[in-house]
């Protein structure tokens, strides 16, 4: 099958972070190791997204989508001033979307008139935006961009509270909230959801997720190289694990393959 990964990172472990930054890796995670595992693991395209702690310095990426074009696209992490010409330039060397990481920061006020231009444009442009943050977060988000004509993306099934697992009051009016033609959940990163617990709120989210209409919207991504999880997790652990809480060899072929693809487009 032609799978597709919609979730990885790339980078050099000298890149200089900003100040900002949660999270230094002192390794390399070069475009042609993440090749190699998309290899050696059957898939044939990827997309790549710009991890936080390097800030709105999506070089090393944009570098990575020029050797491959064929294969991959990208997420890149963006100010809000950024002007309609650079989203174009972007647009032509792969990039078809942006991402808000909201982890450790303050809920950006999406209404300002700054950011009602910038989310127009993306939206002109047919650009998706992905949202890591907790549910409370992202329930305070979706209202506000409900209007724009864009595909919203939520990472790692929402990131709700390990403890109080999928009866967090947050978690579950986001599931309200979802939009089956127009919201994304990424069914990936389960050991962000508890390194004990993990695996099992994943397969109680899936459920939830899928008895709200959400099977044709759930996508995938082996988050490699599973930054901070690195002495836990490898690209085969995070894909044999995806299967087993998805528990149908159907529906997880599906969402490597159909799922992806149609928010994807190569």
């Amino acid at each position: 099958m032609d799978y597709m990964d919609a979730h990885a990172h790339v980078f050099l472990h000298h890149d200089t972070f900003p100040t900002t930054a949660r999270y230094r890796p002192t390794y390399t995670a070069s475009v042609e190791s993440y090749i190699e595992q998309l290899d050696r693991h059957g898939f044939h395209k990827a997309v790549l997204v710009q991890p936080s702690f390097l800030g709105t310095d999506n070089s090393y990426m944009l570098t990575a989508l020029s050797k491959y074009p064929e294969r991959l696209r990208g997420i890149a992490v963006l100010s809000n001033t950024t002007d309609a010409s650079t989203l174009r330039s972007l647009d032509k060397q792969g990039i078809v979307g942006i991402r808000i990481n909201l982890f450790g920061i303050a809920c950006p006020d999406l209404t300002s008139p700054q950011w009602k231009a910038f989310l127009s444009q993306l939206a002109d442009i047919n650009w998706q935006v992905e949202i890591q943050a907790p549910p409370v977060y992202l329930i305070q988000l979706l209202p506000i961009l409900k209007p724009y004509r864009l595909n919203i993306v939520i990472d790692h099934f929402g990131r709700f509270n390990p403890i109080k697992g999928v009866q967090e009051q947050e978690f579950l009016q986001l599931l309200d909230m979802l939009e089956p033609e127009k919201h994304w959940v990424k069914v990936s990163g389960y050991y962000r959801l508890g390194n004990e617990i993990g695996i099992q709120n994943a397969k109680d989210a899936l459920k939830l997720l899928m008895q709200r209409n959400m099977r044709n919207h759930l996508i995938w991504g082996s988050d490699w190289p599973h930054t901070q999880n690195e002495s836990q997790i490898n690209f085969t652990k995070a894909l044999t694990t995806f299967k087993k809480i998805i528990n149908c060899d159907e529906l997880a072929a599906q969402i490597l393959t159909t799922n992806n693809t149609n928010l994807f487009t190569f």
